[in-house]
């Protein structure tokens, strides 16, 4: 497992939520991923040796501190490398080809959307993605439209659903965040083996 693997399992889970509305997305998300197979795996190594030598280092460094405050240190170090490792999720994922992120995000719009609506995207987004993304929802769409919005958010990227008063945060932030405390046990497992911290 890696970084590119939680991002990777992130998108796949919301996916999901999507196929009824976007079939070949799910076909298309794995192509991707196997031309990024190793790349993604080459990167894991690097992150969970850096994880490893940080703590083996915090480890040698509190050789003459008590038990109870070398515990202090590990678990403070975990936490530092937990709270990099969802926010590379972010990053990545915000990194990742147009095409993915449209398809992914026009995936998300239909599974949510209930009325016609507005979508907010940040201002780069906008630009980059915006068009595509409302010509995706509306080719696919049965009742419901969507047109892109004049108003730009302050967020890493995703979009948020604007229908009538009623928003749908289905920013990049707000997946990942939705997603950290079921996948924190997950994720401490690939960085610290729960071993190595004293009791």
């Amino acid at each position: 497992m890696s970084l590119e693997y939680i991002t990777q399992k992130i998108i796949d889970e919301a996916n999901d939520y999507a196929d009824d509305v976007i079939n070949k997305a799910k076909e298309e998300a794995r192509t991707i991923s196997e031309e990024y197979e190793s790349i993604a795996e080459k990167e894991y190594n690097q992150v969970v040796d850096a994880a490893y030598e940080k703590a083996n280092e915090i480890l040698h460094r509190t050789t003459a501190q008590s038990v109870k405050e070398k515990r202090i240190n590990i678990i403070s170090a975990k936490w530092e490398y937990l709270d990099n490792a969802f926010s590379s999720a972010i990053k990545k994922m915000c990194k990742l080809p147009n095409d993915v992120q449209i398809r992914f995000i026009a995936g998300l719009v239909q599974k949510y959307q209930r009325s016609d609506a507005e979508l907010i995207f940040n201002a780069d987004d906008r630009k980059r993605l915006g068009s595509e993304v409302v010509a995706a929802v509306n080719s696919a769409s049965g009742s419901y439209k969507v047109v892109l919005s004049d108003i730009t958010g302050d967020f890493s990227g995703g979009v948020i659903l604007k229908e009538s008063n009623v928003e749908a945060n289905l920013t990049y932030d707000a997946i990942v965040t939705s997603e950290r405390e079921r996948l924190e046990e997950e994720v401490s497992a690939i960085l610290f083996n729960e071993s190595d911290v004293p009791a």
